[in-house]
């Protein structure tokens, strides 16, 4: 069985919008601090929480392939721990 590890690092996209906010700038935060780097031998997945996204109120996590063909494009979930669920079945 592939060991997974996890890394958890803030996300750049939201380090860009906290230096934006320090200098008085008004951007609407979409997504987590957090991004949540998922490894084994057979690839690498980031896992990243949107924060009401499509404006309706709805947050979403969201996982996307770095390295490997385990899945096309991205795939989102309502819940972190199907998300979770998602990423052990691409990893093992």
């Amino acid at each position: 069985m592939n060991k997974i590890e996890v890394e958890k690092r803030i996300h750049r996209v939201w380090k860009e919008l906290d230096q934006a906010q320090q200098k008085g700038v008004s951007i609407r935060q979409l997504m987590g601090k957090y991004q949540y780097i998922h490894s084994s031998e057979k690839g690498v997945i980031s896992l990243v929480r949107f924060l009401n996204y499509f404006k309706e109120g709805d947050n979403f996590w969201e996982i996307y392939c770095l390295k490997g063909e385990l899945f096309e494009d991205t795939e989102r979930f309502e819940w972190n721990s199907q998300a979770q669920k998602r990423i052990r079945e691409l990893l093992k």
